[in-house]
């Protein structure tokens, strides 16, 4: 085994120099006879796993690490365990049986497919900020399982893994701050936003789509694919636009807008939902998990969506103070006619400031201006 001193040292240099402590706890894991090991930092809400920081050791994919952490925590009895067990080395074979564990979906969907993680032992520490770390040494179905003699075997150890990993806990509360403020923001919005990973599954939505799904409208949630409508070929084309989306993210599809539009019907018969399938490629910087890839939707309710001001449409166009009143009349559904009555104009003076208005706009049409006003919002 590693000398215990050596071992420290080892830990603390990956923690002051960012590097990765799955890789500095390697030589541990060897003489383990581990498969696959990982760190993880893991929230908890009213005692049930929430989410986790995840890192795997160098055979497994970041990806998959990724979509533990996002998704698969909550369904880990292993997590639920570290909750509930005092700091300190833990063969989980002692709080979540084999024959259990056997039966769990994370076991039977995601590990097993992969010859995942079948036995664990883990050094635990309840961290600041109500953060469980964990350092999880891993063995597949087809070796022993660990027994007391390893849990003694770690234990010299512990101390180092205790100190990096409250260290790395600090280190991310940083980064969660970054998520609460992320979502802070998707609050204050009145578009509707969905956040979706490339396997169709919702990551985060806000207060305005939730009550536009609410009014039971043509909108619901839905557990594949985040968002679905009552009508079958809006529900086909909002498939399509997320399916393109994710193909973008590998590459596979060469022509890809910044965004797919497309609309959802209203069972009132109103006007229709407005929806944009933006693909997202990396949203570290905005404190969202690391590798974190997948897709934005956007969904906007025109009939309560705010109609571009005249100051704004001044400012946008060069417009005059009487031609940006127009402008902005027209944006909000009224006639040129409609506009010279209530500013008591004559009506040949509002068309002169239409023309006015085209001329700067670029719009040789009223037909093209009043789409390219329904583009804007206040």
């Amino acid at each position: 085994m590693p000398d215990p001193d050596a071992f420290a040292l080892q830990l603390y240099a990956a923690v002051l120099d960012g590097r990765s402590i799955a890789s500095a706890v390697m030589p541990l894991a060897r003489r383990l006879g581990t498969s696959t090991h990982a760190v993880h930092l893991m929230r908890f809400a009213h005692g049930a796993p929430r989410d986790s920081r995840s890192e795997g050791s160098p055979n497994t994919a970041p990806e998959v690490m990724a979509e533990y952490g996002r998704f698969w925590i909550r369904h880990d009895p292993w997590a639920q365990a570290a909750a509930q067990a005092p700091d300190g080395v833990l063969n989980m074979a002692r709080v979540v049986a084999p024959d259990l564990f056997r039966l769990t979906p994370i076991w039977n969907e995601w590990a097993s497919p992969r010859d995942g993680a079948f036995h664990c032992m883990a050094a635990l520490v309840h961290a600041p900020g109500g953060i469980v770390g964990g350092l999880a040494f891993h063995r597949s179905v087809r070796a022993d399982p660990f027994a007391r003699t390893e849990e003694e075997m770690l234990r010299p150890y512990y101390a180092a893994m205790r100190r990096a990993l409250v260290a790395e806990a600090r280190l991310a509360a940083a980064g969660w701050e970054q998520v609460r403020a992320l979502r802070a923001g998707f609050a204050a919005l009145r578009q509707g936003v969905m956040l979706l990973d490339r396997h169709r599954r919702m990551i985060v939505t806000n207060p305005a789509l939730e009550m536009m799904v609410a009014e039971d409208d043509g909108l619901t949630f839905v557990p594949d694919g985040g968002l679905s409508s009552f009508d079958p070929q809006a529900r086909q084309a909002f498939a399509r636009g997320v399916g393109t989306a994710i193909l973008a993210l590998d590459g596979k599809v060469k022509m890809m807008p910044d965004a797919a539009g497309l609309t959802l019907p209203r069972r009132s018969g109103g006007a229709p939902w407005l929806v944009q399938v933006l693909p997202l490629r990396g949203l570290e910087a905005l404190g969202m998990p690391e590798g974190f890839t997948g897709v934005m939707v956007l969904v906007t309710d025109d009939e309560q969506r705010p109609r571009p001001r005249a100051p704004l449409l001044r400012q946008a166009f060069g417009l005059t103070a009487a031609e940006g009143a127009l402008a902005a009349a027209l944006a909000a559904g009224k006639t040129v006619a409609e506009h010279a009555q209530a500013r008591r104009i004559a009506a040949a003076t509002a068309r002169s400031q239409l023309a006015a208005i085209r001329r700067k706009t670029g719009c040789r049409h009223q037909a093209e201006l009043t789409a390219l006003l329904a583009r804007l919002t206040g």
